[in-house]
């Protein structure tokens, strides 16, 4: 049995949020009930939303641009432009004025990092990814005018996969990879609550989830001829991916008759993530390697503004800021990871009554992060430089009543 590890960034580990609106906010959602998007951050503001049956259905795009200069080297490398494509399908219908139901179903963690085959980097990774896909039923149940709760169970499925070469061998195709996909449960709970006429509060928890991967697989290409009893072809793989739980907190304050402002504070377990080891069949030449990670808790800041422009158009614009968990000892090329500061931007067009076309953008910038290799640190594996990170995530969909 072989026991191996590698790690996923931090922040850059979610995909950013989960709908136009609420990426043209900020991310700032646990008071923000003017979206559907509030049953996966607040189900507890499920129950105050108006009584018509409602969806709100689209896609999302991350772009994660990354560049590398080596310490020594003084060699340049940039990751591969390569979308991360997530998407999200929500509805909701009350069934009495206390009860109210609905189902979220979209892609809150993800991340696809391709480096070139060449770079000085790719024994420790050339290529890594993760998909997930998060499907939450969800009830929620109205206190009084002011207050009302909720809840939903999580099933989440999601598929990850790392490619490295070995660095024992001059030629880059002698690799080793690394897939599985797992799944899990977990649930989310939620308070929403008007403490006057223009100001709301929120407070959701969302749960840590365990995927569970069992029949996942490693292979070995290109294995020279005379070491080839050493690596296996193929080897069954089980691994489990600790994603993380959050608290996060907000409040909305409708300013004027068109101005809305909200905000948020999320406070992400990612002390729960500090690697992912993998236990793989037989593989005598594959010496045991763990990666340790020793990550901490982090802190995001969102802010979020909607200005109703007229009947027909509205606009938003949001700020936020995203803390780190990962210390600096424990920077790896698989997803480069530091605070980011991003901005977005985004509107509605409101073709009738009932239905609507939301677009965003949204902008990070991640603090340079330099990486560096310590000899007596052998659970880190990994390659001294300094990274730059720029992140980009649209977002189309279309809001429907009836």
């Amino acid at each position: 049995m072989l026991l191996v590890s590698f790690s996923a960034g931090a922040g850059g580990f979610q995909a950013g949020p989960q709908s136009a609106r609420t990426l043209g906010m900020g991310g700032a959602s646990v008071a923000y009930i003017r979206d559907l998007a509030s049953i996966y951050y607040n189900p507890g503001a499920l129950a105050q939303m108006d009584s018509s049956t409602r969806i709100s259905l689209g896609g999302l795009a991350n772009v994660r641009r990354t560049s590398f200069l080596g310490t020594d080297s003084r060699h340049l490398a940039d990751t591969e432009f390569q979308p991360l494509p997530g998407g999200y399908f929500y509805a909701a219908k009350p069934l009495t004025d206390k009860i109210s139901v609905g189902l979220s179903v979209n892609t809150p963690f993800g991340y696809d990092t391709r480096w070139p085959d060449s770079w000085e980097g790719r024994n420790v990774v050339q290529q890594a990814r993760m998909n997930t896909l998060f499907v939450q039923p969800t009830a929620a149940y109205k206190i009084n005018e002011n207050f009302s709760v909720g809840a939903g169970l999580v099933y989440a499925v999601g598929r990850m996969s790392q490619q490295f070469a070995l660095s024992q061998y001059d030629d880059r195709n002698v690799t080793v990879r690394y897939a599985g996909s797992g799944s899990g449960f977990g649930f989310n709970a939620g308070l929403y609550g008007k403490t006057a006429e223009t100001l709301s509060f929120g407070i959701s928890y969302r749960s840590p989830v365990t995927l569970n991967v069992k029949n996942g697989e490693t292979t070995a290409a290109n294995i020279p001829a005379a070491d080839a009893g050493r690596y296996p072809t193929s080897a069954r793989l089980r691994t489990e991916v600790n994603l993380p739980g959050a608290l996060s907190v907000g409040m909305a304050n409708q300013v004027s008759k068109k101005l809305l402002i909200a905000f948020d504070f999320t406070l992400t377990a990612w002390s729960r993530f500090d690697s992912l080891s993998y236990s793989i069949g037989e593989a005598p030449a594959m010496a045991t390697q763990t990666v340790g990670r020793r990550y901490e808790d982090a802190m995001a800041f969102r802010v979020g503004g909607e200005y109703a422009h007229s009947r027909l158009l509205t606009l938003r614009a949001g700020v936020s800021y995203d803390e780190t968990p990962i210390r600096d000892e424990f920077i790896t090329p698989e997803l480069p990871d530091g605070n980011k500061l991003g901005g977005s931007l985004g509107l509605s067009a409101h073709l009738s009554e009932s239905l609507s076309v939301d677009a965003a953008y949204q902008f990070e910038a991640a603090a340079l992060r330099t990486s560096r290799v310590v000899q007596a640190n052998e659970d880190v594996s990994n390659v001294g430089g300094t990274y730059r990170t720029h992140v980009h995530t649209v977002s189309l969909g279309l809001s429907y009543s009836f």
